[in-house]
């Protein structure tokens, strides 16, 4: 993300890339998408708009059904996307896509996004999902994103 502030009469105009912070958040492969579920809500009540990637059509159909079930005195304003130039009426954002959405300031990665991608957020989650594979996985997704020079932070469950 890129900010601008201006200094003295003469209006020099300065830009300061922000980082991105990612947090990874351990879950099991059977709570994945309840997770997903959770941050989805939890970004909504801090006022993020929030893009989730799914790893394929299926996981996006099962997260937009969760997404009206899975608490049920919860309501998370959420779409399935699939493409538009115009900017979304809704706050949470599921697509397959790895493309920025309009207006979308957060990420959740149901898997793993480019490095370039995910600079075009201010906040993203990654799902560490806790079978060896996929640990090691996110092991090298850290590393990647650490060499990259993002904020990085670590939540267990």
């Amino acid at each position: 993300m890129w900010s601008s502030f201006c200094s003295s009469s003469r209006a020099t105009l300065i830009l300061i890339k922000t980082m991105t912070e990612v947090i990874f958040v351990e879950t099991s492969a059977s709570r994945m998408e309840i997770r997903a579920c959770e941050i989805a809500e939890e970004n909504y009540a801090q006022g993020r708009k929030l893009q989730i990637i799914a790893l394929d059509q299926e996981q996006a159909e099962r997260l937009d059904d969760l997404l009206w079930t899975f608490k049920p005195d919860s309501f998370v304003p959420h779409g399935l996307w699939v493409g538009s130039l115009d900017e979304p009426d809704q706050p949470v954002v599921i697509t397959t896509r790895k493309e920025r959405v309009l207006g979308m300031d957060s990420l959740l990665m149901m898997g793993y996004s480019e490095v370039d991608l995910v600079s075009r957020f201010s906040h993203a989650v990654h799902l560490v999902v806790d079978t060896e594979e996929r640990l090691d996985s996110s092991r090298r997704y850290w590393t990647l994103l650490k060499d990259a020079g993002f904020s990085l932070r670590h939540q267990s469950r």
